[in-house]
């Protein structure tokens, strides 16, 4: 053995009595098997997120938002920036922090009354460094018949304290002179859940609800609300012009399983920025969305669904057509095919059937006219609702 290989051994066998006998680590650790990835980070850019994904619109970018939630500066449960946080979590492009401006007074241990944005200052940093749009907002809550309102786009709360009456915070007599204060600084001002605070539990378009449509300070409502939605809501969003809004109105935490997502607010903006989504919400270009429902007009319902199916023929006979069907996005869509004057449901599916997302199917259609050269077979999608309980009617191409 030469003197090289001596030395190598002589070492070996030190680090074997010495080293090989130490007791375990005592340094952090993490698991280096498979069984251990994904791991959790608290580093947010590298978490593993699921959001809902939705088709591409030439004209616009569609973005979703929740513009009705609450923290500890009024009566949530929960600090500003985890409301960012949250909606980074789930995928979300923006959302407003809208804390109860008479309700600053309920926790003591937040000094609420000195500076009505001190919730959006607190979470705008955040949101910054996570992509997320934080669009101003507060909103303004009445005994009924007068109810709640969400203002957004207020970039300065504190003037419109001096609406508020001290003694008695619910005074429904300042209720226009609050609204007209906001519409005078730029808000978009949208009817917060109309069936509360009813006492009777429905919602009831009164005189109140009148005077400030007519008087221009109401110029959207909420359909859905942590994500129960009301068909007559609908119709008086159709019959008056007002933008249709689907929020949470979370007061505490959010944690959803996996598959599921909050309700929201889809926003057929120009671009993705709170100029964008201000001009959407005035133009009326929103759908409200919940538990795999899209409620919203006709039009923006149609090239969201067409947009989100991919189609093939896998065979076509004088009898029929075997036609392949690719969902794009994340949205189900529970079809049920019409009888036309070119083609014959098929009928082991009992003439329903839902598309999942992510998913393709294959059916196949019998033809009622073997010369028939239709490219398209009509369809109803039952969980996307064009006006009040009303699925939309369309055609799948191909």
């Amino acid at each position: 053995m030469c003197l090289k290989h001596y030395i190598v051994f002589l070492f070996l066998f030190a680090y074997t009595i010495v080293y090989a006998q130490q007791p375990l680590s005592n340094f952090y650790q993490r698991p280096e098997s498979q069984a251990a990835y994904p791991f959790t980070t608290f580093y947010f850019f590298n978490q593993s997120r699921l959001p809902l994904y939705l088709p591409e619109i030439d004209e616009y970018v569609l973005l979703k938002c929740d513009f009705h939630l609450h923290t500890v500066f009024s009566d949530g449960s929960v600090w500003p920036v985890s409301r960012v946080e949250e909606a980074f979590r789930e995928g979300l492009d923006a959302i407003a922090i809208t804390d109860h401006i008479e309700y600053r007074h309920i926790n003591k241990d937040i000094n609420a009354l000195e500076n009505y944005n001190r919730e959006y200052e607190i979470a705008k940093s955040a949101a910054d460094n996570l992509g997320v749009l934080l669009v101003p907002g507060l909103e303004v809550t009445r005994e009924y018949p007068v109810g709640h309102y969400n203002m957004l786009f207020i970039d300065d709360a504190n003037p419109l304290a001096k609406h508020i009456n001290h003694d008695n915070p619910y005074d429904t007599t300042a209720i226009v002179d609050i609204l007209s204060a906001g519409k005078a600084m730029g808000a978009f001002t949208f009817w917060n859940h109309p069936a509360f605070p009813n006492p009777n539990g429905i919602a009831q378009w009164n005189s109140v609800q009148q005077n400030l449509y007519e008087k221009g300070l109401l110029m959207g409502i909420e359909l859905i609300n942590t994500g129960l939605h009301i068909p007559l809501v609908h119709q008086w969003a159709d019959e008056k012009g007002l933008t249709i809004l689907a929020n949470t109105d979370a007061h505490g935490a959010l944690l959803l399983r996996d598959g599921s997502y909050r309700s929201m607010t889809i926003v057929f903006a120009r671009d993705r920025s709170i100029a964008g989504i201000r001009e959407a919400l005035f133009a009326k270009r929103t759908i409200g969305y919940a538990h795999n429902y899209l409620y919203g007009k006709e039009e923006l319902l149609k090239s969201i669904f067409e947009k989100s199916l991919k189609t093939r023929i896998l065979r076509s006979t004088d009898k029929e057509i075997a036609l392949e069907i690719r969902n794009l996005t994340g949205l189900p869509f529970e079809l049920e095919f019409i009888d036309d004057n070119h083609f014959v449901p098929p009928t082991y599916f009992n003439y329903k059937f839902v598309l999942y997302g992510n998913e393709t199917i294959a059916v196949a259609l019998q033809k009622k006219n073997a010369a028939s050269q239709s490219k398209e077979i009509s369809v109803v999608v039952n969980n996307l609702h064009v006006k009040a309980s009303t699925p939309l009617k369309t055609t799948i191409k191909f």
